[in-house]
């Protein structure tokens, strides 16, 4: 007798334990180290002996017994040699658009002062640093040339926005005409209420706060910033519109956290789990432009540079580049300290720009509470 997994469930193997991902109903059935061993034998298309496992799961329609050895084709999207043929560009998903990096405001956990957050990629932030800044025609080229390699999603940030609104309102409104879908980045309190009935047909509006009000108007995505004291108090929020951006007050309290729980691990979602066997979960498809023009695989990761689209063409430093980029794009969590044991790693979360700042390391980690090796959380 033979047992087999359906096309849409994959079994992943860590160090000690495993998981079955199940691609369309999203679910996550975690095993403990004999299922896994069970799950393993049969995944390897040889005879099993012990049912009680494997009734249970074809209860939970995740697979199914046969008398014989057979061939299970597991689903994928896409071609899987697209990528691979001469003439196809790379697939960029986001571009971050960093067109100011001035602020009259001094929080404590803006980019100025360091690496801080994990989530600084989505929120405005003011760099220590020096340079010209690229002209509003430059970025109305780049805009074009973005839509020209097909990149999905843009995002108009950089310190205060209205502080340069003139400008900001001229590139969104260039942008409106070539890309669906646009962000822009706020602080809530530089918004006003002709501010906000203006940009709401343009653009989805992340409004960065350190406060929620009791009502979050529909429509927006509020960046809501975590401080160390305030962790265990926002657990609660179940806004669909909220995402918690957590901030470290100092390099102390970076290496006492733990970014990574179990109330983390996302849900199986088919689009993601298959692109994050390949590619980093956040670094993956993305790039960033600094408000000097300096192209970046993200807005956090300052000390990487692929070079600067005031002397050379976007497409230009694909080409050249592409090795560099895809280090960075291609660093799945296959290749991260810890993360390759983990059952997990196809569902999680992983903020590059954090762990290098903690670690030193492009590949090290730190932030999880996970211990692959002995499967438990701590």
């Amino acid at each position: 007798m033979y047992f087999r997994l359906n096309p849409e469930c994959y079994f992943v193997r860590g160090s000690k334990n495993g998981a079955i991902f199940d691609l369309i109903d999203g679910k996550i059935v975690a095993l403990d180290h004999q299922e896994t061993e069970l799950m393993t034998i049969c995944e390897n298309n040889e005879p099993i002996y012990d049912g009680r496992l494997f009734r249970e799961l074809k209860k939970l329609r995740l697979g199914n017994f046969y008398l014989n050895k057979i061939y299970v084709q597991k689903l994928r999207i896409g071609s899987p040699i697209e990528e691979q043929q001469i003439g196809n560009p790379p697939k960029l998903y986001r571009a971050f658009l960093e067109i100011n990096n001035s602020c009259k405001r001094d929080c404590w956990f803006c980019g100025y002062y360091g690496i801080r957050r994990s989530l600084g990629c989505m929120g405005c932030n003011k760099w220590n640093q020096n340079g010209e800044p690229l002209p509003t025609e430059k970025w109305k080229k780049l805009i074009d040339d973005l839509r020209n390699l097909d990149c999905k999603s843009i995002f108009i940030t950089g310190g205060d926005l209205t502080l340069v609104w003139d400008k900001a309102i001229d590139i969104l409104d260039y942008a409106n005409k070539k890309f669906d879908n646009i962000y822009i980045v706020l602080h809530k309190r530089s918004l006003s209420e002709n501010m906000m009935s203006y940009l709401t047909d343009k653009a989805k509006i992340i409004i960065q706060t350190e406060n929620l009000d009791k009502q979050q108007l529909d429509g927006y995505i509020y960046l809501l910033i975590v401080k160390p004291e305030d962790r265990n108090s926002v657990g609660g929020i179940t806004s669909k519109n909220t995402i918690r951006d957590f901030v470290i007050r100092n390099q102390e309290s970076l290496t006492n956290s733990s970014l990574m729980t179990k109330k983390k691990i996302q849900l199986s979602n088919m689009h993601l789990f298959l692109n994050n066997i390949k590619y980093h979960p956040c670094l993956g498809h993305t790039l960033a432009i600094s408000y000097t023009g300096d192209v970046l695989p993200c807005p956090m990761m300052r000390g990487h540079k692929f070079g600067n689209v005031s002397t050379r063409e976007i497409y230009a430093i694909f080409e050249k580049e592409w090795e560099d980029i895809y280090k960075f794009w291609g660093l799945n969590l296959d290749k991260i300290e810890r993360c390759a044991d983990c059952e997990f790693r196809y569902t999680c979360i992983d903020c590059r720009a954090l762990e290098e700042c903690l670690t030193g390391k492009i590949d090290g980690k730190r932030l999880c509470s996970y211990d692959p090796k002995e499967g438990e959380w701590y």
